[in-house]
């Protein structure tokens, strides 16, 4: 439409001034050309319009492009994508809690896949969900003793190699996920991850897993209301102190005992993201999700430092490098599902509980008291460093 207004002026603008250098006049002879003038400096002023028009549609439809390309890149087949490749120089076996029927089965199908090829086919690896291959603390051992392993675990797990790593899993001290990477970057999370070196573990990365909510056979809406409830969770300390700041009582057992443990009232509740929630049934024996918000949950990803050390220098480079790409994206792929799964549980007759987090908040001040053998300062300093 704005083309055929500029054409439109033009047109008079040509004929007015046509009329001007003929003498034709039904005017006096210095009007067509004034009004030539006008119209001139019209078009002039609908070309810069079209031309801005333009730039924005033109924008737009980047912009529309590069929405599709991610679209179209969170619609992977996952599915397709092989459970297992044998490496050149390694095959990393990979032994994580998630389930086969977990979101992030897939994630981290994608996840290894591509570093076998960034890696040039050095990096092979086979997959073990529900931690086909043992525990976390098991399998975390053998990748010190130099196993071509990797786990995925909390911070609480890599304590038992580096104690000031537990502070990460403090209650109510990580607020927002992007922290999490930041962390990892920082000045102190460099020191962590040099300290896991010279016990034999590399990270491979640090990635949000959700923010963790308690899920319970009973309905809570205060911390006294939880004083009576068995709580499960790992055999860590820091699990136990995340316990007390949730006012519960902790029982530990393994994560694939949860279901049984609730189920029997071994345990009264459990906590974690609402994916892992759902996929693993929790809905069934517990109909009560309280939202606490009391973690904002990172999983580490780490393997053997020695089979690191087997790579060439270009394959430990694009190892890191797709490790930490896959870190970064994770943010918006976990928000994306926590939705989905939430309205999941609720069509399984879960029941959500909004609380006041107060009392919670405050108790989660004491935290650094349990742990004396903390480095001194270190909780400000994770403080400041994701500021």
């Amino acid at each position: 439409m704005k083309f055929k207004k500029i054409a439109s002026i033009v047109l008079s603008a040509t004929m007015i001034a046509a009329l001007a250098g003929c003498g034709q006049t039904a005017a006096p002879a210095a009007q067509p050309a004034e009004q030539a003038a006008e119209q001139v400096e019209a078009v002039e002023e609908a070309a810069e319009e079209v031309a801005e028009e333009a730039t924005e549609e033109a924008t737009e439809a980047v912009e529309d492009a590069a929405a599709a390309v991610e679209e179209a890149a969170e619609e992977i087949d996952y599915a397709s994508i092989p459970q297992s490749i044998k490496g050149d120089v390694v095959t990393l076996k990979f032994n994580f809690v998630k389930t086969s029927s977990d979101p992030e089965y897939g994630w981290y199908a994608k996840y290894f896949n591509d570093i076998y090829e960034a890696t040039n086919h050095e990096v092979g690896y086979e997959l073990y969900p529900s931690e086909a291959l043992g525990g976390s603390a098991d399998v975390l051992e053998m990748a010190a003793n130099g196993e071509d392993v990797v786990q995925d675990c909390d911070f609480s797990y890599l304590a038992t190699y580096v104690p000031d790593i537990a502070v990460a899993m403090s209650p109510y001290l990580i607020q927002e996920p992007e922290q999490i990477v930041k962390l990892w970057k920082s000045e102190v999370g460099q020191e962590w991850e040099k300290g896991l070196e010279e016990k034999g573990l590399h990270f491979l990365d640090i990635h949000y897993f959700g923010t963790r909510n308690l899920i319970c056979n009973k309905e809570v809406h205060t911390r006294d209301d939880m004083k009576s409830l068995k709580i499960r969770c790992a055999a860590t300390p820091m699990w136990n102190e995340v316990v007390r700041v949730l006012g519960g009582n902790a029982t530990n057992t393994a994560w694939s005992e949860t279901y049984q443990a609730l189920s029997q009232g071994v345990a009264d509740g459990a906590e974690s993201p609402y994916g892992l929630l759902y996929s693993s049934k929790l809905y069934e024996p517990c109909k009560y999700i309280i939202n606490t918000n009391h973690l904002v949950a990172a999983t580490t990803v780490v393997m053997s430092q020695a089979t690191f050390e087997k790579l060439s220098p270009e394959a430990q480079k694009a190892l890191d490098e797709v490790a930490t790409n896959f870190a970064e994206t994770q943010i918006d792929r976990v928000n994306k599902v926590t939705e989905e799964y939430k309205q999941k549980l609720e069509d399984e007759g879960v029941t959500f509980i909004d609380i006041d987090k107060t009392e919670f908040i405050e108790a989660a001040q004491d935290t650094p008291n349990y742990f004396p053998e903390w480095s001194e300062g270190l909780y400000e300093r994770v403080q400041n460093a994701i500021k």
